[in-house]
């Protein structure tokens, strides 16, 4: 009896090491288009994944944070491609591979740019344009099915927002957003809709940084 208890306060003492040593920081990775580095009529402002990063801080959650993986004009082929290619960066914290920082990532924040769409929904919409959303998507899925090869934590992605005042370019753009929450709903991927913000001003990325944050919480902290 006496063996008994002397293995259980061992095992309970391990368990309680176990505990207190638990990595509970978060490593974030934010990738993609200029809403991470966004410049709003000359002037450098903060793009969305730094309210996320200051939140994390704030909440004394922050393990590392780095968007040196992020670039102007990201498409979602651009993402495949750094992947395949194991693209390299010297962070703060050292030089990284992006498929080790998808590896070690708590957190990965990632969007993508547009303007191909908008470009198509300048003019007539038909149903070209429907035909590409749906290639795009595809793309997208590939992308997904890519980035979970690595990154077994949270993907959060954030889908379009929306410049136009016409209908039609609304209806093509909720089909957009459609196809992409159900692939986002396949991979197990937060999705967050700003398709209610029409101006991308240095208001709306806070907005987005604060839809991220909210999108996330559930999934990272609260499971």
């Amino acid at each position: 009896m006496r063996k008994i208890l002397i293995v259980g306060l061992v095992l309970l003492s391990l368990f309680l090491i176990y505990l207190a040593n638990m990595d509970e920081k978060v490593y974030y990775v934010a990738l993609g288009d200029s809403l991470n580095k966004d410049f709003v009529q000359g002037k450098e402002v903060f793009g969305y994944s730094h309210y996320v990063k200051s939140y994390l801080e704030r909440e004394n959650l922050l393990e590392k944070y780095t968007d040196d993986f992020a670039k102007n004009n990201t498409r979602i082929t651009d993402v495949i491609n750094d992947i395949n290619e194991n693209r390299k960066e010297i962070t703060s914290f050292g030089e990284i591979s992006l498929k080790n920082a998808l590896i070690k990532a708590d957190l990965v924040t990632l969007n993508i740019n547009y303007t191909d769409i908008y470009d198509r929904l300048s003019f007539n919409i038909n149903d070209d344009v429907y035909n590409y959303i749906d290639d795009l998507s595809y793309d997208l899925e590939k992308m997904f099915e890519l980035m979970r090869q690595y990154c077994k934590e949270d993907i959060v992605f954030v889908g379009a927002y929306n410049p136009y005042l016409k209908k039609e370019a609304d209806d093509a753009l909720e089909y957009l957003k459609n196809k992409y929450k159900n692939i986002c709903l396949e991979y197990d991927v937060i999705y967050v809709d700003i398709s209610d913000i029409n101006v991308l001003d240095e208001e709306a990325l806070e907005k987005i940084g604060n839809k991220v944050i909210s999108g996330m919480k559930k999934n990272l902290f609260e499971t």
